[in-house]
C-alpha cells in the first residue's frame, strides 16, 4: 500500500550548492534507468528465482528457471551486476548474497514504473492547455491490479494495527461495513474475514474492478461480502444510516467530486458510525516536503494516476497527492465531520459532528 498512517513530517532541506545539485540530478536520472531494469526483474521473476538458488548460477540456468531467453537474461544480469545488485563468482556465475536477498522485495515497488509508463502519452496530453483535463481508472486496470496486490497481504493483524478505529469501535458491535472505492476487492474480502459476523459491502464506479472483485469473492468463498457497482456516484437510498464503519483506502484524494461523495457517505453512515480514511502522508505546503524523497515518489504516482482521476470529470477538483493531510483535515471539518485523534496522519478516523 502506497499510503501510510505515519504522521507527516517537515523536511525543509536547504538550497543545494550547484555541484551537489548536479550530482543529485544526474544520479536520480541514472537510478531511474536502473529502476526500470529492476522492475523487469521483478515482473519476470528473476529476483525471485535468484533468491531461491543456494549457489551461483549461469545466465543459462537462470533463464531456464524462469522460462526466458538466455541472451536477454544475460543483458539484465549485466545491468544488475554493474549496479551492484547481483554479484559474480570467480567462475563467472551470478548470485545475490544471502543477507541481501530480503532487500530485493522493494523490486515490487519498482514494477509500478511499468504500469505508470503505459500512461505517459495520456498524461502528456493532460498537461497541455488544450488537452483533456484527466482520465479515470477505466483504462488502468493493470494499475488497479498492481495497487490491489498489496491488499492481499492485509491480514487481521494489519487491519487491527493500521485501519480499524481502535478505541472508537468494538468489532463485535459492527454489523454493516462499507469499503468505498474497493477496486478489485482484496481488502474488502480481508475486512469480511476480520469481521465474520458483519456484512461487508464493497462499492466502486469501475465496472472491471467490480467484476474482478466478484471473481475474487467466488474464489475465496467468503459469504459475508457483497460487491456493488456504483452507478451515477450515488449509493442506494435504502442504505441510509446503514453502516457502522466505512473505509476509504487511497480513495478520497482521487475523487473528482469529493463534496458529493462525502455527503453520500455521511448519509449512509449511522449517527454513531465511524469512517476510516487512508491517504498519502504528504504536507499540503510544498515547502514542508522539501527533501522528502518518499513524498517525491508519491507525487509521481499522483501525476500519472491520482491527479488525472481527480480531474477526470466535473467538477474536476484536482486534488491528487498534492492535496495533503492539512487540506484533507480542513475539507472534513467543512463538511461537519469530527476528526478523532491526530488529523495529520495518513490514517484518520472521523464521525458526524
Amino acid at each position: 500500500m502506497l499510503s501510510s498512517r505515519t504522521k507527516v513530517s517537515s523536511y525543509r532541506s536547504p538550497i543545494l550548492e550547484p555541484e551537489e545539485y548536479a550530482d543529485r540530478f544526474s544520479s536520480t536520472v541514472t537510478n531511474g534507468f536502473i529502476a526500470l531494469e529492476i522492475a523487469i526483474g521483478h515482473k519476470l521473476g528473476l529476483f525471485g528465482s535468484l533468491n531461491e538458488f543456494t549457489s551461483p548460477v549461469s545466465p543459462t540456468e537462470l533463464a531456464v528457471s524462469c522460462k526466458l531467453k538466455e541472451r536477454y537474461v544475460r543483458e539484465w544480469l549485466g545491468c544488475m551486476s554493474a549496479a551492484g545488485f547481483v554479484s559474480i563468482s570467480s567462475d563467472d556465475k551470478y548470485f545475490i548474497p544471502e543477507a541481501c536477498k530480503p532487500h530485493t522485495e522493494s523490486s515490487k515497488l519498482a514494477s509500478a514504473l511499468l504500469q505508470l509508463a503505459a500512461n505517459t502519452s495520456s498524461v502528456l496530453e493532460c498537461f497541455k492547455e488544450d488537452g483533456p483535463k484527466g482520465y479515470d481508472y477505466s483504462n488502468q486496470f493493470d494499475t488497479l491490479m498492481w495497487l490491489d496486490d498489496d491488499n492481499q497481504a492485509c491480514d487481521s493483524k494489519w487491519i487491527k494495527e493500521n485501519l480499524f478505529p481502535v478505541g472508537y469501535k468494538e468489532p463485535d458491535a459492527i454489523t454493516n461495513v462499507l469499503d468505498f472505492g474497493c477496486g478489485p476487492g482484496s481488502l474488502t474480502i480481508k475486512l469480511a474475514e476480520y469481521l465474520p459476523n458483519a456484512k461487508v459491502y464493497g462499492v466502486d464506479i469501475d465496472r472491471n474492478s467490480i467484476e474482478k472483485a466478484k471473481e475474487n469473492k467466488a474464489k475465496e468463498n467468503i459469504p459475508n461480502v457483497e460487491f456493488v457497482l456504483l452507478e451515477n456516484d450515488h449509493m442506494d437510498e435504502s442504505w441510509t444510516k446503514k453502516f457502522d464503519w466505512i473505509t476509504l483506502v487511497d480513495v478520497l484524494h482521487d475523487l473528482p467530486n469529493p463534496n458529493f461523495s462525502i455527503s453520500d457517505i455521511k448519509r449512509v453512515l449511522k449517527d454513531d458510525g465511524t469512517v476510516s480514511a487512508i491517504d498519502p502522508c504528504v504536507n499540503s505546503d510544498h515547502k514542508m516536503n522539501q527533501g522528502n524523497q518518499t513524498a517525491a515518489m508519491l507525487y509521481v504516482f499522483s501525476t500519472f494516476v491520482c491527479l488525472p482521476c481527480s480531474m477526470s470529470r466535473e467538477p474536476a477538483v484536482g486534488n491528487g497527492v498534492g492535496w495533503g493531510v492539512e487540506n484533507r483535515a480542513e475539507f472534513l471539518k467543512s463538511n461537519d465531520l469530527k476528526i478523532l485523534g491526530d488529523e495529520h496522519n495518513g490514517l484518520v478516523h472521523f464521525q458526524k459532528a
